[in-house]
């Protein structure tokens, strides 16, 4: 596979997810689940090259293994990487299932290759070197733990994030050392494509992905460009803090919400002499959550006012 050409290709596609690039995927592969293989043709590189799913700005997969695995780069930070991956694995099963002839209305257990999403983050935005993000957390109703579920490793590629990661794969070190330049040459500042030329040209000169920049290096300053372009990128930031603004307020709200039914529950349970270890027993919470609350409330008693004892609990 060397690209559709309908696709605006990204760097880090170009880098992991090409067949002339197949050594730099397995060097990836090799990192991330501590293995030891050794030839790139034991991978078959499976990206879907539909024009709907680049719009998802997916990079790279392939089979190896059994294992089925998805890579994604992402600049901009989104709760939203678990749906993604889940989509565009469902597409990645549906291809499996037609190319092996295999029937899903069989009554023997069809054997699939297992699933693994890793998102590679290097956005501005200050996060862990680690993250689990669930598709269960973006369901309306919530369901038991581990009953329907897709999970995206988010892993945090910027300067001095990974560092075992990043001594594992030097081909993702090189990448991330590219991209910190950018944006340090943006701060000096200047503008974003002068900023790319400097850092492509640090890197070259200090043997930073020197053989893929020398034969690639019009094409890469291209695709840096419009991965960065800083218009589209600020209305971006903008309309998620916008957003996150909101939702923030519907989270405090949420919490308060949970917080008033917990004292009430508390409030009842008091009334009737029950002791801290008893409430705390019947409703499955810790006891110093419980006593914090019911040492409050008995203040209040008989009446247990709710706002009054919700007004001494958030001052202290």
């Amino acid at each position: 596979m060397e690209g559709n050409k309908k696709h605006k290709d990204r760097v880090f596609r170009k880098l992991f997810g090409y067949e002339k690039y197949k050594g730099n995927l397995l060097e990836l592969y090799n990192a991330l689940n501590d293995s030891n293989y050794t030839n790139p043709d034991d991978l078959e590189i499976n990206t879907l090259d539909d024009v709907f799913y680049m719009n998802m700005k997916n990079d790279v997969s392939c089979i190896i293994d059994w294992n089925m695995v998805i890579y994604e780069h992402q600049s901009t930070w989104s709760y939203n990487m678990p749906l993604r991956g889940y989509r565009y694995s469902a597409e990645l099963y549906n291809d499996y299932i037609v190319r092996n002839n295999l029937d899903v209305f069989r009554r023997k257990l069809i054997k699939i290759p297992t699933p693994q999403y890793y998102v590679f983050y290097n956005g501005n935005e200050k996060r862990p070197d680690r993250e689990v993000l669930k598709l269960s957390d973006a369901f309306m109703v919530p369901c038991k733990d581990g009953e329907f579920e897709w999970t995206a490793t988010v892993l945090n590629i910027n300067a001095g994030h990974n560092e075992e990661l990043m001594s594992k794969c030097s081909i993702l070190r090189e990448y991330a050392i590219m991209v910190s330049k950018i944006k340090e040459f943006l701060a000096e500042p200047l503008e974003l494509k002068d900023a790319i030329k400097k850092a492509i040209d640090y890197c070259l000169d200090n043997n930073v992905l020197k053989e893929f920049l020398q034969d690639h290096r019009s094409e890469v300053e291209d695709m840096l460009w419009r991965e960065y372009n800083e218009e589209e990128t600020m209305a971006h930031w903008k309309e998620d803090f916008y957003e996150e603004g909101e939702q923030h307020g519907l989270e405090v709200g949420r919490v308060n919400g949970e917080k008033i039914k917990l004292i009430k529950q508390i409030c009842k349970k008091l009334a009737k002499n029950k002791s801290i270890e008893e409430i705390a027993d019947d409703l499955e919470e810790d006891v110093s959550t419980i006593e914090k609350i019911y040492n409050v409330a008995g203040e209040f008693a008989p009446e247990y006012d709710i706002d009054s004892i919700m007004e001494v609990l958030e001052k202290e």
